[in-house]
């Protein structure tokens, strides 16, 4: 995950995670990158209970709070986060696997630089000043004006103004 819940709150009280997951699959998505960082991959993973993997080498690279993929599975594909790491068995909270030895399966931690994550916290931030203003096109009050301006298909990116979306950018790969 790009930022935990605990963090989140402190920017946007009322964010939950299935917020937060949205954007990142939104980012991942406009970018057509999955951040991996590759040095920390697994291969022939065994699925022991449904919340532990078990790889064949002992783990490093990977600690508690980090979020791995899971790919080349057949049902257990995806993105989680770890709660545990003991030898060569990762534990997971939020996971329902599927049994058994998959020996295409791989796991890959995920490593979100600095600035995507500085970009999600100004998007939280976007969300808690902006969230009771959708589609306050002018409002007069006495004396005092406010207008915001329109927002057209152009000018929106994943439900934000393009310009606030513009940290992605340096991060897009071309779709094979």
């Amino acid at each position: 995950m790009i930022i935990t819940l605990e963090e989140a709150k402190k920017i946007y009280p009322s964010v939950t995670q299935d917020d937060i997951d949205g954007i990142e699959i939104a980012i991942r998505e406009l970018t057509n990158n999955p951040f991996q960082n590759r040095k920390a991959r697994f291969h022939e993973l065994r699925f022991g209970s449904e919340k532990t993997v078990i790889v064949n080498q002992e783990v490093e690279g990977i600690r508690k709070g980090d979020t791995i993929q899971i790919s080349g599975s057949k049902w257990n594909d995806g993105l989680y986060v770890v709660s545990e790491v003991s030898g060569n068995e990762i534990t997971f909270e939020e996971a329902r696997f599927f049994t058994g030895i998959n020996r295409q399966a791989f796991v890959t931690k995920i490593d979100y630089p600095a600035d995507i994550v500085a970009g999600v916290k100004k998007l939280l931030k976007y969300d808690s000043k902006m969230a009771d203003k959708v589609g306050l096109k002018s409002e007069t009050v006495s004396r005092m004006s406010k207008t915001y301006y329109d927002q057209n298909s152009t000018e929106i990116v994943a439900g934000y103004p393009a310009a606030m979306m513009s940290f992605v950018n340096k991060y897009r790969l071309l779709k094979w």
